[in-house]
């Protein structure tokens, strides 16, 4: 709170300097997304309709370092900048992180995961033009330290977090209802995938072996009854897909599965650049709410969702071939996109737990029949 209170004793000065330096074009933008991967990839339709709209605008992305990879081929990025939560903690962080707004002279900065550090950088990094969303989840000190924005887009529950997103460029004179994610793949990647599975003439389908977030997890037992069953009453290869923190998950399933020479392991195999060529290779995915969902959904693979706790009235795959299987609790939803559990308050994770293998192949099955997967 002190930051802020002290930004608004001194804001008369940084806003008499902003004004100095103002243009009359915008000629560079930051977008600032330091959330996970899925939260990334929601975000790319920002980066698409800013550019259309301001070509000839430098555009900047302010991401983790984890999650750079995945816009080192993105045509809409002209650059990628990385800085993490650690980064900005305290005063000296939060310096930091304004002098490298300042540095970059932006004319726009978008905020996409609104928080009170990217606030206050906005407005010491004298940026002209201060856009964010407001969460639908926030607490006193960040709404009061979001007047330092000059645009709010408030999210509401029940819309879509991509959608939100979007309709904040209003501000731009952008107004675009397009929230089609993109996810671009380095020129090796193809390369790298053939190396890793061979010659495969059945379908294969992509198996999310973990989440960030272990309330989300459905666990190597699970995982290993939904494999068997699958390799049983289909003709299909699966392939485990997570990175190289999932390795433990994916060895116990590995030794667990009876048809091992129908079963690839690939976690940590390939990096977020290759990681869209082996989406691309999929008849059909499988995963929890974790990134890998939303690349696959990127590149429109069928999919077959397993909510578990999320609100996917906010988030979720949107294609054409989506099937989410979501138990309906009285506890479901419990973790949003800026209110994120990550225990279950009843202990049981009963969104997860409740999940069957019957359930999966039956919908399997169904995606198989509405052609949304064998096509």
């Amino acid at each position: 709170m002190i930051y802020v209170l002290l930004t608004y004793l001194f804001s008369p000065l940084l806003y008499l300097l902003i004004i100095l330096r103002k243009k009359d074009a915008i000629e560079r933008i930051l977008v600032i997304q330091t959330a996970k991967i899925g939260d990334l990839v929601c975000s790319t339709p920002v980066f698409r309709e800013v550019k259309k709209k301001y070509p000839n605008a430098r555009l900047t992305a302010l991401v983790s370092s984890v999650t750079k990879e995945l816009l080192e081929y993105n045509p809409y990025v002209d650059e990628i900048l990385t800085f993490n939560t650690a980064d900005y903690k305290g005063l000296a962080g939060k310096v930091k992180l304004s002098q490298l707004v300042c540095r970059g002279r932006y004319d726009v900065l978008i905020c996409l995961n609104p928080n009170i550090p990217f606030a206050l950088a906005g407005l010491w990094g004298l940026v002209p033009q201060r856009i964010s969303i407001m969460p639908n989840f926030s607490g006193f000190t960040f709404r009061f330290a979001s007047a330092l924005f000059t645009c709010l887009e408030c999210h509401a529950s029940g819309i879509l977090i991509s959608k939100t997103s979007v309709r904040a460029l209003h501000c731009l004179g952008i107004e675009s209802g397009d929230i089609t994610k993109e996810v671009y793949k380095s020129p090796d990647a193809a390369a790298a995938v053939d190396r890793l599975l061979g010659q495969i003439e059945v379908p294969v389908i992509g198996f999310a072996v973990s989440s960030g977030n272990r309330l989300k997890e459905l666990g190597a037992d699970k995982i290993v009854e939904i494999v068997n069953a699958l390799a049983k009453t289909l003709d299909v290869s699966i392939v485990l897909i997570g990175s190289h923190q999932d390795r433990e998950v994916a060895i116990k399933v590995m030794q667990g599965v009876i048809k091992k020479e129908g079963t690839i392991d690939t976690t940590g195999a390939l990096n977020l650049r290759q990681l869209p060529a082996l989406l691309e290779r999929l008849a059909l995915y499988i995963g929890v709410d974790t990134g890998i969902t939303y690349m696959a959904d990127a590149v429109s693979v069928p999919i077959l969702h397993l909510a578990g706790p999320i609100d996917t009235s906010e988030q979720r795959p949107v294609g054409k071939r989506v099937k989410v299987l979501q138990y309906h609790l009285p506890c479901v939803p419990c973790t949003y996109v800026f209110k994120v559990a990550h225990t279950c308050r009843k202990g049981d994770r009963a969104c997860i737990a409740r999940i069957t293998t019957a359930d999966v192949v039956n919908a399997v099955n169904e995606l198989i029949d509405q052609g949304g997967a064998w096509e």
